[in-house]
């Protein structure tokens, strides 16, 4: 039934009259939703006899956990094949945090419908990599949301640490489960899926902590201009010292400031080209790296600069299109108006809020 439930999602996904392109949008999240439903399904199929419903579906519970925890880790590792698949990495990053927090819902039920009963292990060792894993996993989640943050005044630095050890507890808890899950222990079938499962999550992990930041693409570039136009916004004109990147127009990219002793990257909508292969950045300082940027930035800074990534694409829309934008969220569609020619045969109507401390600058 569940399996049944995800084919008819997607047939409706492919009946509906739109672009090819956008339907693959939906081929990630179709693909995360069947696997989970595949998987309960095997479980079900294969179930080993002479256990009880409520362990059954306990450790049920604590494999889909372990399931979605590896597709956050998936999508954490930035893989560009994966982003038209999800429709962008800003997608990538909802679905990487939404796969989080239902794999912690679910180790809730997990840990207390296997925590006692006739199928309580000795294995006193799982039993306590479960534990660590547990908490470390609740631990960790919460102190992700942002509200959480704020509150605990946590500097991004922890934050980012805390963050990037995700996977070490998740490692854990597959350990945890092929020691302690006897309805694994019973069937070498759902043994070798959980095992692929959990070793795909840890490849990922490890791809993403010693393989990521020397492969995604980089390049070096200068500043070239600074202007501050308004009291909170930075123009950048950066030039590339060697090979730039090609963002296409509505593409953002990472930016980091710096060179060994650089600041932390963040992401910005590309607002412009030059022809010499320079990038325009428009930045409105909103946060305490972004006040930093308009406060200290100068010509001659060196930059790096990651990706590009984004699916913005106005090419999926018809003739006529209606662009509504607020703030420094312009700047994509800035990018798309010096992308476009009048012979593209483009009628758009552009409706702009301007923030008041903002005026001067469009």
């Amino acid at each position: 039934m569940p399996v049944l439930a995800a084919i008819l999602y997607w047939i409706r996904i492919l009946r509906r009259p739109m672009d090819a392109r956008l339907k693959r949008r939906y081929v990630g999240e179709f693909a995360l939703g069947f696997g989970a439903a595949a998987l309960v399904t095997l479980w079900i199929d294969v179930r080993p006899s002479g256990f009880e419903n409520s362990y059954f579906w306990g450790e049920l519970t604590g494999v889909l956990a372990i399931y979605l925890y590896t597709w956050t880790l998936l999508l954490a590792t930035r893989a560009r094949w994966l982003e038209p698949l999800f429709g962008g990495l800003d997608r990538m990053y909802l679905w990487h945090k939404r796969s989080a927090v239902a794999a912690t819902l679910l180790l809730v039920p997990h840990a207390l419908l296997t925590g006692s009963g006739p199928h309580q292990t000795a294995n006193q060792t799982g039993l306590a990599l479960g534990v660590v894993s547990l908490f470390g996993l609740l631990i960790l989640v919460i102190v992700s949301i942002p509200r959480a943050g704020l509150i605990l005044r946590l500097p991004y630095e922890r934050w980012l640490f805390l963050h990037r050890v995700t996977g070490l507890f998740v490692i854990i808890g597959v350990i945890h489960g092929l020691s302690v899950d006897q309805v694994i222990g019973a069937s070498l079938l759902l043994k070798v899926v959980y095992t692929a499962i959990g070793a795909l999550g840890i490849g990922a992990y490890a791809y993403s902590e010693l393989l990521m930041r020397r492969r995604v693409p980089k390049a070096d570039y200068t500043i070239d201009h600074v202007s501050r136009p308004a009291e909170d916004i930075v123009e950048l004109t950066l030039t590339p010292t060697g090979p730039g990147v090609r963002p296409h127009a509505g593409q953002f990219i990472f930016l980091s400031i710096g060179g060994d002793d650089a600041w932390r990257e963040h992401p910005f909508s590309v607002a412009g080209t030059t022809p010499d292969g320079g990038l325009r950045l428009s930045i409105r300082a909103l946060g305490r790296d972004t006040r930093r940027m308009h406060a200290r930035l100068e010509p001659g800074q060196p930059a790096t600069i990651t990706g590009p990534y984004g699916m913005f694409d106005l090419t999926l829309g018809g003739s006529r299109q209606l662009w509504i934008a607020g703030g420094i969220g312009v700047v994509p569609f800035l990018s798309w108006l010096q992308a476009l020619t009048t012979d593209d045969g483009h009628s758009i109507d552009l409706f702009y809020s301007v923030p008041t401390e903002a005026e001067a600058l469009y």
